[in-house]
């Protein structure tokens, strides 16, 4: 087993450099022959470790990528699906993380009526796992990440030390150099633009 083993995968990796060999000589049958065989495997490696097919579709779709733009650099030491997987590997680690930003995006603003409101929502809609509902949590999320983009950065940047990051005014008010006092004044400001920004289309997708 061991030694056809060996020999099956150093007939896999000769296939495969002869594969990449035409793909960078711009061969357009090589690369689209190595999409089709590829995308159905890197998909269902990923749906395995993703539970959105959205997030799925988009890592593969870039993993694809990413590797067209870096065959270059396969040197044949593995086989492309190998070689393929570390980068998928990546990429879903990458997602994954993304997915945990956007979590953490669910408890902020918590001493604000409108933006509780928020919160309790996005909650209450995860738990559903409708698509509708589904849709209208990653609508919120959007929002309150447009929200905070167009804010002043001492705005944004405030209300992300203060309710993502968890600091405590009198530590904000140490990292940003400022007085106690001015902190609660930024902060006030800070929520009063935001619900600006963001609160009447807040309480429409809520």
């Amino acid at each position: 087993m061991g030694e056809s083993g060996n020999s099956a995968a150093s007939l896999q990796v000769g296939r495969d450099r002869r594969l990449v060999r035409r793909i960078l000589r711009g061969d357009e049958r090589a690369l689209r022959a190595f999409f089709d065989e590829y995308f159905p495997r890197l998909y269902r490696y990923a749906r395995h470790r993703l539970h959105n097919d959205a997030d799925v579709d988009d890592v593969v779709q870039v993993v694809l990528a990413q590797a067209a733009r870096r065959l270059e650099t396969y040197r044949g030491e593995a086989t492309l699906l190998t070689w393929l997987i570390q980068i998928c590997r990546h990429e879903i680690s990458k997602q994954l993380k993304q997915g945990q930003r956007e979590r953490d995006m669910m408890s902020p603003f918590l001493n604000d009526d409108l933006l509780r409101a928020v919160v309790e929502s996005i909650e209450t809609t995860e738990l559903s796992g409708s698509p509708e509902s589904d849709s209208r949590r990653l609508e919120v999320i959007s929002l309150v990440q447009f929200a905070l983009d167009q804010l002043p950065e001492h705005y944004a940047r405030a209300l992300e030390l203060k309710y993502i990051e968890g600091y405590r005014s009198a530590e904000i008010a140490q990292r940003l150099e400022i007085s106690d006092e001015a902190t609660q004044s930024l902060l006030a400001r800070a929520r009063r633009a935001f619900r600006e920004v963001c609160g009447a289309a807040l309480q429409s997708a809520l």
